[in-house]
């Protein structure tokens, strides 16, 4: 429904691959903290320290050159960087490199992609990151819950 409401100009296979990639990572992390802690409620308390960070580091509504340089690293944690940065370039590579209707339009689409540090030659690399990280934050998990079994044993 939001693909047409929005009237994306990118394929629909890749804002579907993109959205649901990105929530398949951030369920892993979800689950990741779930296993963590010991009550539900707990974790439910948690999950506000997981995705406030994630829009915040993005690059979406602040730019990371904004960020202080010593908390930047942090930025590569987040899936949802690496998501914004796929749907950026799936959306404004074709209106960047030529755009006939507006004279500016193709600078706007340029400098969103620069501030968002999204570069076309790199989104293998995103794509293989928002993998690894779910990967990741599953193993993770995993970790966590067999070490919490071999207390009852």
């Amino acid at each position: 429904i939001s693909y047409h409401l929005v009237d994306l100009q990118m394929k629909f296979f890749h804002f579907y691959a993109a959205t649901y990639t990105l929530g398949m990572t951030s369920t892993a992390l979800a689950v990741m903290m779930g296993c963590a802690v010991e009550d539900p409620k707990m974790a439910t308390e948690f999950l506000p320290l997981l995705f406030v960070p994630q829009m915040l580091f993005a690059g979406f509504f602040v730019a990371t050159h904004l960020i202080p340089a010593w908390l930047r690293w942090a930025q590569y944690l987040c899936s949802l960087t690496y998501a914004v940065r796929i749907v950026i370039l799936a959306e404004f590579s074709d209106c960047a490199e030529t755009s006939t209707l507006l004279p500016g339009k193709a600078n706007m689409c340029k400098l969103t992609m620069t501030n968002n540090q999204a570069d076309e030659d790199d989104v293998w690399w995103y794509w293989l990151m928002l993998c690894m990280l779910f990967v990741s934050f599953r193993l993770l998990a995993l970790f966590i819950l067999k070490k919490k079994a071999s207390k009852f044993l």
